[in-house]
């Protein structure tokens, strides 16, 4: 059953990363929040501090995915779960990340205020990612998207991710 977890866990990931570099240029919310990180900024998600980590960059106003990574050197944020089941209830769309950021359920290693601008970013990405009414659920208003579902799952599994040196 834990071979599971962590197989949909990566799964979840990947579609949480491929998802991002598609709405960064769609989704007028993430573009405002995208713009107060800094260039050359790094960010990892992991499901725990031992786990490999998603890895997304942002250069030249650009987001780029680099897939699960172990290596977390030169990371300007760390964000991970404090533990397995917390991070499956936020992944399964079980309980919002912002609850589960407010409630201490998620670490952080890094700058706070680019921290909150990344929950959001996520809860974005969740509302999207879920069904309408379990999307209101989640985030207890409704966010309205700027692009259907359908056409984010389908061009994020087109998004490549990018191989090498981060």
């Amino acid at each position: 059953m834990n071979y599971l977890h962590h197989l949909a866990d990566k799964i979840i990931l990947s579609l949480i990363g491929r998802s991002l570099v598609v709405l960064s240029s769609l989704d007028s919310r993430i573009k405002k929040e995208l713009s107060y990180l800094p260039e050359e900024f790094i960010l990892a998600l992991a499901v725990d501090r031992n786990s490999p980590a998603l890895i997304i960059k942002k250069n030249n106003k650009e987001i780029t995915y680099f897939g699960s990574r172990k290596n977390f050197e030169n990371i300007d944020l760390k964000i991970y779960f404090k533990n397995e089941e917390f991070a499956y209830q936020v992944l399964a769309a079980k309980e919002g990340i912002r609850l589960a950021f407010s409630e201490g359920k998620i670490l952080l290693e890094g700058e706070l205020e680019f921290a909150v601008s990344f929950i959001y970013i996520l809860e974005i990405i969740e509302a999207y990612l879920s069904r309408e009414q379990a999307s209101n659920d989640l985030l207890g208003y409704n966010l309205k998207k700027e692009i259907s579902w359908i056409s984010l799952i389908f061009k994020a599994f087109l998004t490549k991710k990018e191989k090498g040196e981060i």
